[in-house]
């Protein structure tokens, strides 16, 4: 059967013709696709169900009546330019995520700076307290020290007094690292 007559059929809706056409080119357009374009079986059925859906569609909504070609080379131009647009397409998308990863680095990169830069604050506020304080909060988030250990190394009256101490002190540095943020956003 000649393309055009092929074509017809299709358009006509005949279910034999379409079965036989689709099966006649399959596993030759899939040879095609890993000989040319490194893509494995999968790939393959997949591009070549994109061509013939496309080929389909075409000849069904009347765009396509009539070739000069062979069916066969109109199959595996549709599918070309299937594996084009993919390509294409993943190259944009590889594009986006690097644009991401290289934003997503660089806001690490701020908040990283950030820290450190409150740390160095809350260091240079800790070294202005007395040194009782000092070992206070050392004891307690550098060694992981109770309150009642604390209190009695330090000579508070309890623990109740040692933690009201470091509450105090806390506050004391959150309102600096406060007015330091306040400072940096008005620049």
């Amino acid at each position: 059967m000649k393309a055009n007559e092929i074509i017809t059929r299709i358009r006509e809706g005949d279910e034999r013709v379409i079965s036989q056409t689709y099966r006649r080119y399959r596993e030759e357009f899939i040879r095609w696709m890993k000989k040319k374009y490194a893509s494995s079986d999968e790939e393959g059925r997949d591009y070549y169900q994109e061509a013939f859906c496309r080929f389909l569609i075409q000849v069904q909504s009347g765009k396509l009546t009539h070739i000069t070609s062979t069916i066969k080379t109109y199959l595996f131009g549709i599918g070309r330019n299937v594996f084009g647009e993919q390509q294409r397409k993943n190259t944009r998308f590889d594009r986006e995520i690097d644009e991401e990863k290289i934003a997503d680095h660089y806001e690490l990169k701020l908040q990283k700076e950030e820290k450190e830069i409150e740390y160095q604050l809350i260091e240079s506020n800790l070294e202005k307290l007395d040194k009782k304080t000092q070992d206070l909060i050392l004891m307690f988030y550098y060694q992981n020290r109770s309150m009642e250990y604390i209190a009695e190394k330090l000579n508070y009256k309890n623990a109740a007094s040692a933690k009201n101490q470091k509450y105090k002190c806390i506050i004391k540095l959150r309102k600096t690292l406060e007015s330091y943020k306040i400072r940096r956003a008005g620049r």
